[in-house]
C-alpha cells in the first residue's frame, strides 16, 4: 500500500468511526491481544463496552489500529472499525524492553500516528490498555485477571 493510499484509508477509517463532532476512541492492537486460549484481551476489552453503564454505543466510535496482519484479520472478522498501520521497519509484533532502541522507535511511530489523527481535526481518547471497566462491578474472572497480570493502564485525552 502506498503512503497516499494509506492516508486515504486512515481518513476513511476515522470518518466511519468518529462521532459527528469528529471524536473517536483509538486502541492499538497486535497479535498478542487477539489470541488467547479462552478469551483474548480484545474480547475482554469489547466485553467492557457491553457490560458497562450506557457504553454499548461507544463501540461504534472505536477505531482499532492494527499493527500486524493477525490483529487486522480478527478486527475485520468482528466487523469493527479497523485501520492497518504500516510501520516501515518498526515492528509491533513483540514486546520490547522498556527504553530500548526498538521500544523508543515503537513509541515514536505511535506518537506520529496520533499526530496524523490530530492534524486531520479529530479529537480522540487513546487507550494503551485493554481491560477497561465502565462499571464499578467486575466479574470474579476479571478481578482474578487483574490480580494475576497487574495490568497497567494509561489513557490520553485530547
Amino acid at each position: 500500500m502506498t503512503s497516499t493510499s494509506q492516508k486515504d484509508a486512515l481518513g476513511l477509517a476515522l470518518a466511519e468511526a468518529s462521532t459527528e463532532n469528529k471524536a473517536v476512541i483509538i486502541a492499538m492492537v497486535n497479535k498478542a491481544f487477539v489470541e488467547g486460549d479462552d478469551k483474548s484481551m480484545l474480547d475482554l476489552f469489547l466485553d467492557s463496552f457491553w457490560h458497562g453503564e450506557n457504553t454499548r454505543g461507544l463501540v461504534d466510535n472505536l477505531l482499532l489500529v492494527n499493527v500486524d496482519q493477525a490483529s487486522y484479520e480478527r478486527c475485520k472478522f468482528l466487523r469493527l472499525h479497523c485501520y492497518k498501520l504500516e510501520t516501515d521497519g518498526v515492528k509491533f509484533d513483540k514486546e520490547e524492553v522498556y527504553m530500548s532502541d526498538e521500544f523508543i522507535k515503537m513509541m515514536w511511530r505511535r506518537t506520529l500516528f496520533l499526530g496524523q489523527v490530530l492534524r486531520r481535526g479529530y479529537n480522540f481518547i487513546f487507550t494503551v490498555c485493554f481491560l477497561v471497566s465502565f462499571s464499578r462491578h467486575f466479574s470474579s474472572r476479571a478481578n482474578n485477571l487483574f490480580r494475576a497480570r497487574r495490568i497497567a493502564c494509561m489513557a490520553q485525552f485530547t
